[in-house]
């Protein structure tokens, strides 16, 4: 807990240059989020302590921000983010990524999200609704097998997608970026960004045909 509260302090704190890239270096020439994630890369081989402690203050906000779509709790979101961290650490997860760190952790918070939520549905039953549900003992199960395959049929279509174009949606949609944040980041230009979303939401939408009913109620909703 002391190394969550340490993360949270770092997360409330004014930014920092995570960036100390050396001048000649060729590095200079791509994204400032490229050199933040290389300057981080380098910073566990020599303090795994302080590269997760840098990760954690780069994309706390924006992780809670995503998963709280899905929990609909800020207080659950932070947990499960912070939960999130200390296993990235201590379980020195960090040592075997070979992605990007944040295409983990965004991967890491939808997953730990949806079993929150599946655990929640399969937990919160009362008594009275449990003594309704043993006339009708197969609607649960049926109700979250529908969710798994929900679940998992919009996790392949956004990973149908081409990768650039995956890369731009999740950015939008998963991290709360704006058009111009996401063109300067990837220097694209605006319109590129524009036509990129408008593209990914089309082939979703063609992919998840038939399912709408079942996303007009569910927390994915939000992925469109």
């Amino acid at each position: 807990m002391q190394l969550i509260s340490t993360w949270q302090t770092y997360a409330v704190t004014e930014s920092v240059p995570l960036s100390t890239m050396d001048a000649s270096s060729p590095d200079e020439l791509k994204p400032l989020a490229t050199d933040k994630e290389l300057f981080i890369r380098r910073t566990f081989k020599t303090d795994a302590r302080l590269g997760c402690e840098l990760l954690f203050r780069q994309h706390y906000v924006a992780l809670c921000s995503h998963a709280v779509r899905f929990v609909g709790s800020k207080a659950v979101a932070e947990d499960l983010v912070a939960d999130m961290f200390c296993q990235f650490y201590e379980q020195q997860i960090f040592s075997t990524i070979t992605t990007s760190y944040r295409a983990y952790l965004y991967k890491t918070i939808r997953n730990q999200a949806y079993n929150y939520i599946r655990q929640t549905f399969q937990r919160d039953v009362s008594l009275e609704e449990a003594q309704y549900q043993a006339t009708k003992e197969d609607q649960q199960p049926d109700a979250i097998t529908q969710y798994d395959e929900l679940y998992q049929d919009v996790e392949k279509a956004i990973e149908s997608l081409p990768v650039q174009r995956r890369r731009i949606y999740l950015m939008y949609r998963f991290e709360g970026k704006k058009y111009g944040e996401i063109a300067s980041e990837l220097s694209l230009s605006v319109r590129t960004i524009e036509v990129q979303i408008r593209l990914a939401s089309h082939s979703l939408r063609e992919s998840l045909r038939g399912r709408w009913f079942l996303l007009s109620i569910s927390v994915l909703v939000d992925f469109f």
